[in-house]
């Protein structure tokens, strides 16, 4: 027993060389049979390229850092490692460092521009969005730019912050409110449109001693200063559906709007909108022939308004419960 020891340590001996030596020369084939790149001269050029050709390589290309450079334009390669010309195993790392171009640079001129047009150029120079102002301009069409800080052509520095005045378009028209109290609910509806205002909500209220359909109360009031479109509510007298539910009301109930365009020659503009359930929903938005008719199904059971626009003019309101 004592006689196999010796050999059984020479062959113990034996395999572990023979094993190291299988391991040597098969991890030598792997890394000789390994592909291998030459690395290319990425210096100057742009890093969308760079990032290309890198992929297409089979290299990892891996950003640095961004810095600016007066030698270099914005989005250049301004250093690599490792240099051109050296060849390395692909799946490697190529280090980049940007170019952010020359940190002075000539303001551009951004009067006229759209806001979004604006905020691009910002970007691409390396500016910040700086405060936003808005005002009134008679000659600038809303959104776009009135003025900005730095002045257009000023020498600045990328980096620093662009504040831009906006217009808000033509100053809307101002007067004074009318007073609709006392007019009946299409009276008001017309008045309203005459002096360029918009209906918001209309609230039944309902007072025994005040004819049916007529304004109790406006907001804004009569007298203030308006503006044009501006929104308007009224309050007119006219008992809710589940107060005429609960007297047993069924007065001059209807569930159909039937209109008819005069005679002529030219087709016309027809526009119908309908106010219930405290919201506005446009029913008919077409040309008519002359003296053809149209007629609109209103909802039972809601007090609804039917306004008629003839070419964008309010002619008729009706009230229906």
């Amino acid at each position: 027993m004592i006689r196999l020891i010796p050999k059984f340590i020479l062959l113990m001996i034996i395999f572990f060389i023979i094993s190291g030596i299988s391991t040597y020369f098969t991890i030598n084939y792997f890394i000789k049979n390994e592909k291998t790149v030459v690395v290319p001269d990425l210096v100057g050029e742009d890093i969308i390229y760079v990032l290309e050709l890198l992929t297409n390589l089979g290299l990892n290309p891996k950003v640095k850092e961004s810095e600016y450079s007066p030698d270099f334009a914005m989005n250049n390669i301004i250093y690599q490692d490792p240099d051109p010309g050296q060849v390395i195993k692909q799946g490697r790392d190529v280090r980049i460092i940007i170019s952010k171009g020359t940190k002075v640079l000539s303001m551009p001129n951004l009067k006229g521009l759209n806001l979004q047009q604006a905020l691009l150029i910002i970007e691409k120079n390396g500016l910040l969005e700086g405060s936003f102002a808005k005002t009134f301009h008679s000659k600038i069409k809303k959104d776009r730019i009135v003025a900005q800080y730095p002045l257009p052509g000023s020498e600045t520095f990328r980096g620093i912050s662009s504040n831009l005045l906006i217009s808000l378009g033509t100053r809307p028209l101002e007067f004074v409110m009318p007073d609709l109290s006392g007019l009946f609910l299409d009276e008001a509806v017309l008045a309203a449109e005459k002096n360029h205002l918009k209906i918001d909500t209309i609230k039944m209220i309902y007072q025994k001693t005040k004819p049916d359909n007529i304004i109790l109360n406006q907001n804004p009031s009569s007298g203030f200063h308006v503006l044009e479109n501006d929104l308007i509510n009224l309050e007119v007298n006219r008992k809710t559906v589940k107060e005429q539910k609960s007297a047993g009301s069924n007065q001059n109930k209807k569930t159909l709007f039937r209109y008819r365009l005069p005679s002529g020659y030219l087709k016309q503009h027809i526009r119908i909108e309908l106010r219930a359930f405290d919201t506005t929903l446009i029913l008919y938005d077409e040309l008519m022939k002359p003296e053809s008719a149209i007629w609109v199904a209103v909802p039972a059971y809601s007090v609804s308004i039917i306004f008629l626009y003839r070419n964008e003019e309010l002619i008729l309101s009706e009230i229906y419960d």
